[in-house]
């Protein structure tokens, strides 16, 4: 019986890590912010509404998610896969969906931006759960190599 309710308490836990969605917007402004953290790039819209959350809140997304401690597998559970699975899992758990998926053709490489409550955005590595650098090794974001969905 305590190990019931040592999983019911874990999953209240699981459950309240946030406070209620902060900003619902149109996908105007959420393409204006999106355009304003990273210029010029294939925006695929996926949906007309979009719920996003402060920096602060998403942290504690990050802290409550272990995407990253999944094993990497070349061709098989790779780049593409660990930006895939965090994006659906934010958005399952915590219907935020602000988080975009991008393919970066000249850096090679697949991660995460991450569109904020306060308009501002952020890349986002699902594999290390950093923040990296736009323009630097493999999140280059030379306009016209790089698309996101969102």
């Amino acid at each position: 019986m305590g190990e019931l309710v040592s999983t019911l308490l874990k999953l209240k836990d699981d459950l309240s890590i946030l406070t209620p969605p902060t900003l619902t917007g149109h996908k105007d402004m959420v393409k204006r912010d999106v355009s304003k953290a990273i210029g010029a790039a294939k925006v695929t819209w996926l949906d007309s509404k979009y719920v996003a959350v402060s920096q602060k809140e998403f942290q504690k997304i990050i802290d409550w998610d272990w995407t990253d401690n999944k094993k990497y597998v070349a061709e098989k559970y790779d780049c593409d896969n660990f930006a895939f699975s965090f994006k659906a899992r934010v958005d399952r758990k915590f219907h935020v969906n602000t988080v975009g998926l991008v393919i970066d053709y000249e850096g090679g490489h697949a991660y995460n931006i991450v569109v904020f409550s306060d308009g501002t955005s952020k890349i986002f590595e699902p594999q290390s759960d950093s923040w990296p650098k736009k323009g630097a090794g493999m999140y280059m974001f030379t306009p016209g190599v790089v698309e996101i969905i969102i």
